[in-house]
């Protein structure tokens, strides 16, 4: 599908890969196919393998061009993804505990999907409801799992190691076209993986605080409460094996699969070209479901890179009898070629892309999303916080589009006017949002960072799409152009809440402007190679030196202060995330519960636990189990969209199973909410009472104990299936 990439997109088949077989279990799921077993999970991987044999073997890549295209790319592409994951890896080694944060509930929806055979799911922390939320991520790195055998607990972190190697890789691809060098589509790739904000520095620095975690937490709480950013490299080191960072290597993938399309675009009609563009819209459309949020902002990026791409014209327009050119027959054929061009990409793209969404919207159960409108005053983040955010790459950007402009200016022709002319056409553009949100009384607009994002964006229509320059270069001013009008949008207009608007507005914004900063220094370095001054060439040196500097300092900060922090008692060098669990004396007995639940429940089963705060020991047995429990983390239960008269309707069950002698009342509970196991620790008698200890000794006709350690009980319920007496009276 990738012809023209210089690596024959060996560098993309990674994480298409990942793609193709994970959504392929997912589709076969959803059409009602159980993945029980492993059996079928394990013929969709033979039969890539088989395809991948198939299609080598037909001709599309002949024996010589595979060693030729090995001996150029291959150390380079596996050295970055073996290496990037490696470092990542060597970190959970170092500190591997699931623990705090959100990795709980993360490890929860791990361990669910890998139990779980059958689509669409419920909701692990709402057991029998359907689950709202954009969850393919995590199931694909669940099919893996179940396609290997790694346990839950190795498989999360290997995870979140193997989606650095991810997200370089196909940065390495997208750079690697644009550029067609080996050594900076390496090295920018490596090290926009492992960038860091300016914002850890200024604090060690300027603030004197010291290297702990808590700087390294504060140095993403940058934004006006509660907005916040984690940028990639972070979020990786915290390691939360969240919907938004699963989606980051495909949506650099998209990204660069659209750059395949934008630079490649007079093969738009052969067989490569049709394929390039159905596998750009069904990953597109996948976006859907591994996290929506990105399904917008990367919508918007495929469909302008769609939009601009190049057309050749089908045929030249008649010349008058001087040999001179009709204007009006130009226009026809550029109008005529440019429509045909772009029904014919909406045809592919858009098809494809809309008939996966479609499909992971049913699958998915995604409920509509409430809330939209515009950002008032006390919301607005000041420039100074973007600059803390953002600053380095702000820095490149800005140095990099002034020394190549520069050289534009001097030119003073008729084509600098006309490229002046657009650059002001564009900046209106950019400026429309900010006047709405005046004309609707909105004031104290953040105007210095509104006119900043603008000439930004008229700094890179100029310097780089204007004057007819390169395809490449076109390329890097949409990629400069996207993100400062993402600033702006996401400044003054929130979708469902402020809070995920901006954050994961943000994650689009983060990857962006470092795909931009990087080709526009390596423009300016090609620039700079062909000038005659040794000192202009020293200079530029030192900068790229400084800049690289800055990024891996403030993460080998970010490293130190992860590798160091201690949460539990005694620290496990290892990749098992649960390992620390027997250590503490309040998970002693719990970890045995999990162990014995892990080792007798192969499948599904609905546990009831004490239910509490988030961020605290409540869902203990859910989180390392992937049991279904009847209600988790309240916060996060109701941003999935659950009312709070379910809450309330919940809770209360769990307190009356706990805490009240009325039999008819719990066995009603018990059959209503399908409770297979009821657990009974030192947790549920403080947070149950009265706590009714002898209704579950009492009544076997209810309960029967099925384990017991220290403090900690283990019973199954009389209408479980995993009870030796099992006898159905759950509802249809």
């Amino acid at each position: 599908m990738a012809p023209n990439a210089p690596d024959r997109g060996y560098s993309l088949s990674k994480v298409t890969g990942l793609f193709v077989f994970a959504a392929t279990c997912w589709v076969l799921s959803v059409c009602g196919l159980s993945m029980e077993g492993g059996l079928l999970i394990k013929a969709v991987f033979v039969l890539i393998l088989i395809s991948g044999a198939w299609g080598y073997r037909s001709g599309l890549l002949s024996v010589s061009e595979l060693r030729a295209l090995l001996s150029r790319y291959g150390r380079s592409v596996e050295g970055i993804f073996i290496g990037l994951s490696l470092f990542y890896l060597v970190i959970r080694f170092l500190n591997p505990e699931i623990f705090w944060g959100e990795k709980p509930m993360d490890l929860t929806f791990l361990g669910f999907f890998v139990r779980n055979h059958q689509l669409p799911p419920q909701d692990p922390w709402a057991a029998g409801s359907p689950m709202s939320y954009y969850y393919v991520g995590i199931y694909y790195v669940a099919a893996l799992l179940k396609l290997t055998g790694i346990s839950v607990s190795i498989g999360y972190n290997l995870a979140i190691a193997t989606l650095a190697g991810f997200i370089g890789a196909s940065l390495y691809g997208l750079f690697l076209l644009i550029t067609k060098r080996v050594w900076f589509a390496t090295s920018a790739a490596a090290l926009l993986v492992l960038a860091s904000d300016p914002e850890l520095l200024r604090l060690i620095i300027f603030e004197g605080k010291p290297i702990t975690f808590d700087t390294y937490w504060a140095s993403t709480r940058v934004f006006t409460p509660p907005c916040f950013f984690e940028y990639t490299s972070w979020s990786l080191l915290f390691a939360d094996l969240h919907a938004h960072v699963i989606a980051i290597p495909f949506t650099v993938t998209v990204t660069a699969l659209a750059a395949l399309v934008f630079v490649g675009s007079n093969d738009r009609f052969t067989g490569h070209g049709i394929a390039l563009r159905c596998l750009l819209g069904v990953m597109l459309g996948s976006l859907f479901g591994i996290n929506t949020w990105d399904f917008i902002s990367f919508g918007g990026v495929v469909g302008l890179l769609v939009v601009l791409a190049s057309v050749k014209p089908f045929w030249e327009p008649p010349r008058n009898q001087d040999g001179s050119v009709n204007s009006s027959e130009v226009v026809l054929v550029t109008l005529f070629t440019r429509a045909v061009a772009l029904v014919w990409d909406l045809i592919f793209v858009g098809a494809s892309a809309g008939v996966i969404a479609w499909l992971y919207q049913r699958g998915v159960n995604l409920k509509q999303a409430a809330g939209w409108g515009w950002v008032v005053d006390p919301e607005f983040n000041s420039f100074h916080m973007y600059v803390r955010v953002l600053g380095y790459w702000m820095l490149g950007t800005t140095a990099g589009l002034l020394f190549l402009g520069a050289k534009k200016i001097k030119l003073l022709k008729i084509e600098s006017a006309l490229g002046l002319i657009g650059a002001l056409c564009v900046m209106a553009v950019v400026l429309a949002a900010p006047l709405m949100s005046v004309a609707r009384g909105i004031g104290n607009q953040p105007w210095a960072m509104i006119a900043y994002c603008t000439l930004i964006v008229g700094a890179a229509y100029f310097v780089l799409w204007s004057l007819g320059e390169s395809v490449e270069r076109k390329f890097a001013a949409v990629a400069v152009a996207v993100p400062a009008y993402l600033v702006i949008i996401t400044e003054l207009f929130y979708l469902i809440d402020r809070m995920n608007t901006l954050f994961k507005g943000w994650m689009a914004v983060w990857m962006l402007s470092g795909i931009s900063t990087m080709l526009i220094l390596f423009f300016v370095g090609s620039a700079i190679s062909r000038s005659q001054s040794k000192r202009l060439k020293q200079a530029f040196k030192v900068f790229v030196a400084l800049f690289v500097a800055l990024h891996l300092v403030g993460t080998a900060c970010n490293v130190f202060a992860t590798v160091i922090l201690k949460r539990v008692p005694i620290r496990h060098y290892t990749l098992n995330g649960t390992a620390f669990l027997p250590d503490l004396p309040q998970t002693k007995e719990d970890a045995q519960i999990v162990a014995w639940l892990n080792e007798n429940v192969k499948g599904m089963a609905t546990v009831l636990e004490a239910h509490g705060d988030p961020y605290r020991e409540f869902t203990r047995i859910s989180m390392y189990t992937g049991l279904p429990t009847i209600l988790g983390w309240e916060h996060h239960t109701r941003q999935r969209g659950l009312s709070a008269e379910f809450l309330t309707e919940r809770k209360k069950a769990i307190r009356a199973i706990y805490s009240s002698d009325d039999l008819a009342l719990t066995k009603e509970l018990l059959v209503k909410y399908n409770i297979d196991f009821i657990v009974i620790g030192n947790i549920e008698r403080a947070n149950n009472r009265p706590f009714q200890s002898e209704k579950f000794d009492e009544h076997p006709e209810l309960f029967t104990k099925v384990v017991t350690f220290g403090g900690t009980s283990l019973y199954v319920t009389y209408f479980s299936r995993y009870n030796k007496n099992y006898k159905s009276e759950r509802p249809s």
